[in-house]
């Protein structure tokens, strides 16, 4: 027997019209309330009507790209991209933001949201190996970045190896204290994937792993900057080069490092990793890790359309896009 609305009011302990309202994602509904709800929803397995109607029917024309935020460019680039490679397949792309909250990752994999949708491309900094049982049967889903769940399609940036070039640049230029911004608190496997690369081209270099170079910092101009002038303002000698694990840190550095006098790349060098649009015109103009980005939307909607047609390509499960390292002034 189906489950119905009522169940779910019932197993919830509230009404009908809450649960519809959960449902339909009106903003007003407390967070417990609307928690009690999902919560109910995911044991009884219930579907809403019109979710059931859409994928019995007919495909929506609608599939969701999840991204943790838009603070960091290449997020907003990814979208754009995106976007572009849906449209030529026909789909129209729901954007939605997680925020990095793992519950909301959780509710992608499980169908809480985006139910109208015919399928969703997620990049998830919060998800773990096993979380992949929780995934919605059936529902077309590809995964961006270095998470992998088994039996989901995955697009990576190969980090370690970027990571690893890096520092083959850094050394090869004579820079031999090298500073990583970045690691710490960000947490995510990301972060795990570049600090592996850089701690592997170290030791290729035959270069020590400093603690005191190691330099915890959230992704953020903000923090990049906060993190440069701290060390520079409690009298421990500079690194002579700087591996940012993206480029708002590396912006934020940038600024600390000319505020503070210090020549780049003349007394420190200075990398970041993404690519975004402002690295090309700081100044000095910065040098970073490019990922090859329109491969990278283009291989996951292609994966996700073979999906919602079932029409598979032979396509591989799980790629990794190349990579650039962009040389610029920063670094020279």
């Amino acid at each position: 027997m189906a489950v119905s609305m009522h169940d779910v009011a019932r197993a919830a302990g509230v009404s009908q019209r809450t649960v519809s309202n959960v449902v339909n994602d009106y903003a007003y509904v407390r967070p417990e309330t609307r928690r009690r709800v999902l919560e109910a929803m995911e044991e009884l397995g219930y579907v809403p009507n019109a979710a059931a109607r859409s994928l019995r029917r007919s495909r929506t024309g609608l599939i969701a790209f999840v991204v943790p935020d838009f603070r960091a460019r290449i997020f907003a680039d990814l979208a754009g991209l995106v976007v572009r490679e849906a449209e030529a397949l026909g789909h129209r792309v729901l954007i939605e933001v997680t925020d990095s909250d793992r519950e909301r990752e959780l509710q992608v994999l499980s169908g809480g949201r985006n139910q109208l949708t015919d399928g969703a491309i997620m990049m998830a900094l919060s998800l773990r190996p096993q979380d992949g049982r929780r995934r919605r049967a059936g529902y077309p889903l590809v995964l961006m970045g270095d998470h992998v769940l088994e039996g989901v399609h995955h697009v990576a940036i190969p980090n370690r190896e970027a990571s690893l070039a890096v520092v083959r640049h850094l050394a090869g230029s004579g820079r031999r204290r090298l500073m990583l911004l970045g690691h710490g608190p960000h947490g995510s496997e990301t972060a795990r994937t570049r600090l592996n690369g850089f701690l592997a081209g170290l030791a290729e270099a035959g270069l020590p792993a400093d603690e005191a170079l190691m330099v915890a910092a959230d992704w953020s101009r903000a923090r990049g900057r906060q993190a440069i002038e701290e060390h520079i303002d409690s009298g421990r000698p500079l690194p002579d080069a700087i591996f940012a694990m993206n480029d708002s840190l590396a912006l934020g550095a940038l600024r600390a490092l000319r505020e503070r006098g210090v020549l780049v790349p003349q007394e420190v060098a200075l990398v970041g990793f993404d690519d975004v649009e402002e690295a090309r015109y700081s100044t000095p103009s910065l040098t970073s890790v490019s990922p090859d980005l329109e491969a990278m939307a283009a291989h996951a909607v292609a994966m996700l359309h073979e999906q919602i047609t079932g029409k598979p390509s032979g396509r591989e499960p799980h790629l990794t896009v190349d990579f650039h390292l962009r040389i610029r002034e920063s670094s020279q």
